[in-house]
């Protein structure tokens, strides 16, 4: 073989050999997101009065008032609206955890409005903002924590807009949630005379709630996402749910709290609680067998409720109940939000995930399965 003839087999071996391709680099970490060094804390109310800051979503129709308390109506404005809005939370020098001071009626009427920031809740301002605003500011809220939690309070039935703020700044102060709390209120008549007109209302939310845990709750890029309802706001919640499937895009939800929940008992172990485990590491139910409120309820419907213990108590796989009857409640026995034993647990499941058996609960049983009950505030 001559030279030349060597050299071409060499470059035809040569061209025909495939050099490997170079290793991609790998991607880089995703960027650590904001939050502060510290847990979010309400001490400054040991000492004085504070604002404590919401987010607020709601189907309400905006109304034109003076008042920041008023700024949303009984009305359903058939779309999502959105507010940064700020309450003054009074001092624990002059309240106890729990407590939920309003101005009297001789401060609060058509004439006058002078609610006193050193004894009263009320709201403080209310700011309307667009969607791609709301995002902004829920995500700049979430860096102010440690957690990067977000808590989505949905309230229950005839609560007005400003009842519905200061409760959900009640509960953030007073358990010392470490995260924002996003409120989410539909379009009660706040009266309580409008029972069924309240719940068609809750139901027609149900989609509206379910737009914002996918597309703004997301967006925002919480670390864990709790949902807590009260009421007949589970009705709200439940109709959510039914418009899911386990494939849908719905935010993986942390703890999802149901507390006196006023719904079917029978639709929910049928229709909801299916599509709500998929999407939720843990649920809980609060029930109370001393509820006025769903005894009337019960009869109204002329189906058992949820929320209802005793006899009626629901202990079933899949959800963590716990009856809280020997906790003190309002006067119909229906809101716990005010009860120190309550809202030390509440803390504990939100912030820790912590069990039934590890937060001090007394275990029980009922046709072979375990359920749990406060120690009590009495009998």
């Amino acid at each position: 073989m001559t030279r030349s003839l060597v050299l071409g087999v060499a470059l035809l071996a040569a061209c025909g050999r495939t050099t490997p391709a170079p290793a991609p680099a790998p991607a880089p970490p995703p960027a650590a997101l904001p939050r502060a060094a510290e847990a979010r804390a309400y001490a400054a109310l040991d000492t004085g009065s504070a604002r404590v800051s919401l987010l607020f979503a709601t189907t309400r129709r905006s109304v034109a008032s003076d008042r920041p308390g008023e700024r949303y109506g009984a009305e359903d404005g058939d779309s999502l609206q959105f507010a940064a809005v700020s309450v003054n939370v009074p001092s624990y020098r002059v309240r106890g955890t729990g407590e939920l001071p309003r101005p009297t009626a001789l401060r609060d009427n058509a004439l006058t409005y002078r609610p006193d920031p050193q004894r009263d809740f009320f709201v403080a301002s209310t700011i309307p903002v667009d969607s791609a605003r709301f995002v902004q500011r829920l995500s700049a809220d979430l860096a102010l924590s440690r957690s990067r939690d977000l808590l989505v309070f949905v309230h229950g039935y005839n609560v007005s807009f400003e009842d519905a703020a200061v409760r959900a700044a009640q509960l953030a102060a007073d358990f010392n949630f470490d995260g924002s709390v996003l409120l989410f209120s539909w379009p009660s008549a706040a009266s309580v005379t409008a029972y069924v007109r309240d719940q068609q209302a809750a139901r027609n939310a149900g989609f509206a709630l379910l737009r914002l845990l996918r597309n703004h709750a997301v967006t925002a890029q919480p670390d864990r996402v709790h949902l807590l309802g009260h009421s007949m706001g589970v009705e709200v919640i439940g109709k959510a749910l039914t418009l899911t499937s386990p494939e849908d895009p719905t935010p993986r939800l942390a703890e999802v709290v149901l507390a006196a929940p006023d719904v079917d008992a029978r639709i929910f172990r049928r229709e909801i609680l299916p599509r709500l485990t998929p999407h939720a590491a843990h649920v809980t139910l609060y029930a109370s067998s001393d509820d006025d409120a769903l005894r009337a309820s019960r009869v109204v419907n002329g189906a058992g409720r949820l929320g209802l213990g005793g006899d009626s108590l629901v202990v079933i796989d899949g959800m963590d109940t716990i009856d809280a009857t020997r906790v003190s409640a309002d006067l119909l026995g229906h809101t716990l939000f005010g009860n120190q034993s309550f809202l030390s647990d509440l803390a504990q499941l939100l912030a820790d995930g912590k069990s039934p058996a590890e937060r001090r609960l007394l275990p029980a049983k009922k046709h072979g399965r375990t359920f749990y009950r406060f120690r009590g505030d009495r009998r």
